[in-house]
């Protein structure tokens, strides 16, 4: 009998079977895949990840092998800002959800996860979770009055535990075996494609967004770099036409230096990519099970923050199958302070930020005169950065009496951009699908 089992050895699973063990838990791990191995993921940690690796103990072996760094440029149709995350602010967040805040680093990496997974799967066997990859789970045990008890594996053998966390990712199998349907669905996203190139020499994070279009270039492990591009998923169609080809396309409409960039390096791998980064939330707990990560909930890619999120919930998790187990609670309680945590109200506003920006509509002349007025003034570019990525909270950055403030306090003005120059037209013309157009020119 063991205290609990997870279903899914990644990110979340296997972060979350080490903080169960370490509390004493006699903890199982299973896994479909044998590890190392890959799996499609944008795999950029920002600091409050990194911070969550330091306290499960990998931070220093994931910065052996990959480049970290701690300032990132953000460009807006133009518009420049180059920030961190402010040391303090993180501290915040984890005082606020775990009363802790040990461990904090305002570093930021893109580590592969075939690097990444391997890592945190022996963390975990060290930490003493019993592992079993290669193994497929058939079905969830349940008692008579429904709650969960275990599971059966397809090679017939059967465990039984106290509790059983779905750590399986958004196609859940423990989600769609308790049937537990999704809610709040946001189907408008983002498509995106990227591949990894050499002779890029290292440097920081660049993040891009020009009208519908975003692209992101990042550092990551083998001397290689990340070049990733993004748009709304209603041009998908007319991307993958030609992947190749309108992937550089894309890359010369959002930025022509980085197109150069990207020209003059040699392509390592194939293509990568997705179409489906639709959103969802799912009730998090119940008799005898939880989920964590994205089985939990997913959003789109468009800030980032999977892993980042999978680490914080697997921790989340821990902390109250720890207080449960470990008799300070009764379950229920203890599972509903988890649910409080993941579903409060500043999880809310940012969830909705994310699903907003993954529509990728073209960048309103408010929003870009935000952008405008923040340039010089750092401490306010870093807060942005720090609500862009959910470490400071959505509601307040963007509560009008801060933008009252802000904008009193600007350095730079609209007339200094060229953003702004011709708006209405430039607006329009972000609006056109450029996919669609080459196509059509290409037909003729």
């Amino acid at each position: 009998m063991y205290n609990a089992i997870v279903i899914g050895a990644r990110c979340a699973g296997a972060a979350v079977g080490t903080h169960l063990a370490r509390q004493g838990l006699r903890v199982l791990v299973v896994d479909r895949s044998r590890f190392p191995s890959d799996v499609l993921s944008t795999h950029f940690i920002w600091p409050h990840g990194a911070s969550y690796l330091n306290r499960l103990g990998v931070l220093d072996q994931v910065r052996a092998v990959t480049p970290a760094h701690t300032r990132v440029t953000v460009v807006n149709n133009g518009i420049a800002l180059r920030g961190g995350i402010p040391e303090e602010l993180l501290r915040n967040q984890f005082r606020l959800l775990h009363d802790d805040d040990s461990g904090i680093t305002t570093e930021y990496f893109s580590v592969r996860r075939h690097v990444l997974d391997g890592m945190l799967v022996d963390n975990a066997v060290r930490a003493g979770v019993e592992f079993r990859e290669g193994y497929t789970v058939k079905e969830l045990l349940r008692d008579e009055d429904g709650t969960v008890v275990g599971i059966k594996g397809r090679d017939g053998t059967v465990e039984h535990a106290q509790v059983v966390i779905g750590a399986d990712g958004r196609n859940s199998f423990v989600a769609r075996a308790l049937g537990i349907a999704k809610s709040d669905e946001r189907p408008r996203c983002t498509y995106a494609y990227w591949s990894y190139f050499s002779g890029i020499p290292d440097c920081e994070a660049q993040i891009h967004r020009q009208g519908r279009l975003g692209m992101a270039m990042a550092s990551t492990n083998h001397g290689q770099t990340m070049v990733l591009t993004w748009g709304p998923s209603e041009w998908a169609a007319g991307f993958r036409a030609d992947v190749e080809g309108n992937f550089h396309r894309a890359l010369g409409l959002i930025s022509e230096e980085a197109a150069d960039t990207v020209a003059r390096a040699r392509r390592e791998e194939r293509f990568y990519g997705t179409l489906d980064q639709a959103a969802f939330l799912r009730r998090l707990h119940g008799p005898g099970w939880l989920l964590v990560g994205d089985a939990g909930s997913f959003k789109d890619q468009c800030t980032a923050l999977g892993i980042t999120h999978a680490l914080r919930d697997a921790e989340l998790a821990a902390e109250a199958v720890g207080r449960w187990l470990g008799g300070e609670t009764d379950r229920d309680t203890a599972m509903a302070g988890y649910a409080a945590k993941r579903r409060s109200q500043t999880a809310a506003a940012y969830y909705d930020y994310v699903c907003t920006l993954a529509e990728m509509k073209p960048l309103r002349h408010d929003e870009l005169q935000l952008f405008a007025i923040l340039r010089g003034n750092q401490a306010e570019i870093d807060r942005f950065i720090a609500t862009h990525v959910d470490v400071a909270p959505v509601s307040e950055f963007f509560d009008p009496s801060n933008v009252f403030l802000l904008n009193d306090t600007a350095k730079e003005s609209s007339r200094d951009h060229g953003a702004f120059a011709d708006f209405e037209a430039t607006y329009r013309e972000h609006q056109r699908n450029p996919f669609l157009r080459v196509g059509a020119e290409v037909a003729r």
